[in-house]
């Protein structure tokens, strides 16, 4: 009997230890299992339920994730790309497709007709709460000091006017900053500034002989955000704190974690790094305010301890608004200087890349510099640099041009956020609640198979790839233009504004962005279209343009590795760097000896 008992415990071990995996995986998988079927059979009903709903009251449907809190975070991180992609075809362009992620869900609009609704609606989608939880958490402004950011309605004692809110103000200021002869004088002293720095540089001065450097990306951002950051904010910024390039682009790398608002404790080197930024703002501004009278200024456009005019104005505005806190101050400065900086300084490594690593496109590249060089206004006075150019000329290029708009469709991805400023918001026949965000990905617009060209079948260019003359019209060629279905090939050439263009009625090629203000927007769009995009295309043309003059470069193939591709762990917050470094070899110009 006892025999008997022990063959059966026996057995009742031996059947436990067989099925223990099973059952293990299983109580691990479960809640996974569970979460995917329910928000599955969720999304299911939501479309059911809207197909007999009014559209006022249809509710949108969210996309089904496994991961139960957390939602679609883990495919974020990994690859937001495919993330957003997924979301804006779940059902079909005009239905907005929740996804989920602990601090920062959204609803993801998509396709021209979505994107050109969610523009027009600017009135009632506002950046208001996103833009001050960003101030808080990525630029570091003091939770009781961020209602200053806020926009300010006049009271019925107030004297104040409509329009007179901060942040109006600023963003008018910095318009005028950056448009008209403000904009010229801005880029005639960044241009100067770059070659003075480049004519300076030991490499300029060495001779023939070559100098390996292990990473393209690096010498070509320190040196175009130092000319700028001395271009904006004056020399004072730069000479008080000798480490802000290696600072700004430790802070850059880790800026995801910030911007989703994660805590401290989650990425403490993420927040060290945004700290030791402020220190530095607040540096500047002790400085400025302890060595220099900004009122006894005057209207010069630019002095050393404060820059620009637009700078100066925006401490004005700052003073006018009552924002006398360090801290604040600096965080509005430092969010500035991210917003000028971050996009053009990468965009412009991966305009030069790309001319270097093809030798026909450089070709062509150097004949268009040379020229521009050759018709650059005269030197004013003896110490300006020889490295100078006719920036309009440049700017004006259709090849630069399409070179230009071609880095910026396939290198930048940001999420352009709003929100409902009213109750009972109704997008495209989808209610939205006042609390919820809807968002776009630019770069899922930019790979929209349904708007782009991607050639011929004899000369094809996927849209994962660059091709510089995507953005080229020929009235010669049916299947040129940025375009699937291009209005030229209706009979139509023409340029923004509606204007017949001389080009195509000389049967030239020319550049074209006509048709695509809905497809191309790593500006954003709508009211919020970004101010300094005018400025970013000069820079990263005549940044091009200065070292390809001053310099000879070569790529180096490491042992036949793969390309450089974009870093998607910075998708969602502007243009994403190399993924990796970028060997070259660099000499003086030997066509300048």
């Amino acid at each position: 009997m006892e025999s008997q008992q022990l063959a059966y415990s026996s057995h009742l071990y031996r059947a436990w230890t067989e099925r223990a995996p099973v059952i293990i995986v299983l109580s691990v998988l479960l809640p996974f299992l569970a979460t995917w079927f329910l928000t599955s059979w969720r999304a299911s009903r939501a479309v059911k339920l809207a197909r007999t709903t009014s559209s006022a009251l249809k509710r949108p449907p969210t996309m089904p994730y496994a991961v139960p809190a957390l939602g679609h975070l883990f495919q974020f991180l990994r690859d937001g790309q495919s993330l957003m992609s997924k979301a804006s075809t779940f059902i079909d362009h005009s239905v907005p497709t929740q996804i989920i992620l602990p601090v920062f869900s959204n609803y993801v609009v998509s396709g021209p007709e979505s994107v050109v609704a969610y523009f027009k609606e600017s009135r009632d989608l506002s950046t208001t709460s996103r833009s001050l939880a960003i101030m808080v958490h990525a630029f570091g402004c003091p939770k009781n000091m961020v209602h200053f950011f806020k926009p300010q309605q006049p009271s019925a004692e107030s004297s104040k006017q409509p329009g007179e809110d901060i942040e109006q103000l600023i963003h008018r200021a910095v318009k005028m900053g950056l448009s008209g002869a403000n904009l010229d004088a801005l880029t005639t002293r960044y241009q100067e500034n770059v070659a003075a720095a480049v004519e300076t540089g030991s490499i300029y001065n060495t001779g023939d002989s070559w100098t390996q450097l292990p990473d393209l990306n690096a010498f070509v951002e320190k040196r175009v955000f130092e000319a700028a950051v001395q271009s904006m904010f004056g020399t004072y910024m730069l000479s008080l704190n000798l480490t802000l390039a290696d600072d700004f682009w430790a802070f850059n790398r880790v800026i995801g974690t910030l911007f989703m608002g994660l805590p401290r404790w989650f990425s403490p080197a993420a927040y060290r790094a945004r700290d030791k930024m402020l220190q530095n703002i607040e540096r500047w501004q002790r400085h400025g305010e302890k060595h220099c009278d900004i009122e006894g200024l005057g209207d010069k456009d630019w002095e050393p301890y404060y820059g620009s005019t637009f700078i100066r104005e925006r401490q004005r505005l700052l003073d006018k608004r009552g924002i006398l806190d360090p801290t604040a101050r600096a965080a509005e400065n430092f969010a500035f200087m991210w917003a000028t900086n971050s996009n053009s300084v990468p965009a412009a490594t991966w305009f030069l890349y790309e001319v270097l690593r093809d030798p026909q496109l450089q070709s062509r590249v150097r004949k268009i510099i040379t020229l521009a060089a050759s018709e650059a206004p005269p030197k004013k006075e003896p110490n300006q640099p020889v490295l100078t150019f006719d920036t309009p000329k440049l700017c004006s290029d259709p090849l630069l041009q399409s070179l230009y708009a071609e880095t910026l469709r396939l290198r930048v991805a940001v999420l352009v956020v709003r929100e409902p400023a009213r109750d009972n918001f109704s997008f495209r026949g989808w209610h939205i609640k006042r609390s919820e965000v809807l968002s776009i990905s630019t770069r899922t617009e930019a790979m929209n198979q349904d708007v782009w060209s991607t050639g011929s079948d004899e000369d094809p260019h996927p849209l994962d790839t660059m091709w510089a003359d995507r953005f080229i019209v020929d009235p010669e060629n049916p299947n040129s233009g940025p375009l699937r279905l291009s209005k030229h090939r209706r009979g139509k050439s023409t340029v923004p504004g509606g204007q017949a263009n001389e080009h195509a009625v000389a049967r030239k090629p020319y550049f074209s962005m006509d048709g695509l203000s809905a497809s191309w927007i790593p500006y954003g769009g709508g009211t919020s279209l970004c101010p300094g995009r005018h400025f970013a295309k000069q820079e990263i043309i005549t940044t091009a343009a200065i070292l390809l003059t001053a310099y000879d470069f070569e790529l180096i193939d490491m042992e036949g590795g793969d390309p450089p591709q974009v870093d998607m762990s910075c998708f969602g917050f502007g243009t994403m760097p190399p993924n990796k470094a970028i060997p070259f070899r660099i000499r003086r110009s030997q066509c300048r000896t």
